[in-house]
């Protein structure tokens, strides 16, 4: 045997505290090549990276079609508000519950409150995170000033999200050009600019970290290279 298929499987780096690749990549190789020490010849590993690689490729972008907001007493802890977005389960987030995504708003950083999302669609499948173990919905902060009509946008489904989205009920799934969507919102115009720029700021500088690790990483092997 030349050469070894380990399969895909590797984790897409869509949160902030998440380990990086290069972790990822390290932690692979020192158990390949433990478990492969004592093979006569040369092995090369092969994998399959998709999600590592695609998952950061693009952003969700979807809106706030209604907000449940429990009484002004009641405790946002134990009866969180129920935000219902225009992408849900069947429109891209269907690993809403397993893997993490990134969740930003037009809002500068402040206040936030549990949150339990909801999609369009008024399945009973539509709860986007989930249940926990003990049968309780999942929740993500959000801030409290958070409106409907307002733009979230989810970094980190890039990778299966365009294959998970569906028509369901009559709810088309967001335009797919590439990598990168957009749920766009219907009827009305693409978005209010001046609420936008915040979250697109984001977007941006998020790009730019990824576009300097790639930089990063060519320079380093290019020295590597150069040294051999």
């Amino acid at each position: 045997m030349k050469l070894a298929n380990i399969g895909g499987g590797w984790a897409g780096i869509s949160t902030k505290d998440a380990p990086s690749f290069t972790d990822y990549n390290k932690t692979t190789m020192d158990a390949f090549s433990s478990a492969f020490a004592d093979w006569d010849g040369k092995l090369t590993m092969t994998t399959e990276p998709g999600r590592a690689l695609i998952s950061k490729a693009g952003w969700l972008q979807t809106h706030v079609l209604n907000i449940s907001q429990p009484s002004l007493i009641a405790d946002l802890s134990t009866n969180p508000r129920r935000v219902y977005l225009s992408a849900g389960t069947h429109h891209g987030l269907k690993e809403g519950s397993g893997v993490s995504f990134e969740w930003h708003t037009c809002h500068l950083p402040g206040t936030t409150g549990p949150c339990v999302l909801y999609g369009p669609t008024c399945d009973s499948d539509e709860n986007i995170m989930e249940k926990d173990a003990n049968d309780n919905e999942k929740t993500i902060d959000l801030p409290l000033k958070l409106r409907v009509d307002e733009l979230v946008w989810i970094y980190g489904p890039a990778a299966y999200g365009p294959s998970y989205c569906t028509s369901f009920n009559g709810v088309p799934p967001p335009p797919s050009p590439k990598v990168i969507y957009v749920n766009y919102k219907q009827s009305m115009i693409d978005c209010d600019l001046k609420s936008s720029i915040p979250g697109i700021i984001r977007v941006l500088q998020r790009w730019r970290k990824s576009i300097r690790e790639w930089f990063v990483r060519v320079y380093a092997r290019r020295t590597t290279n150069v040294k051999a």
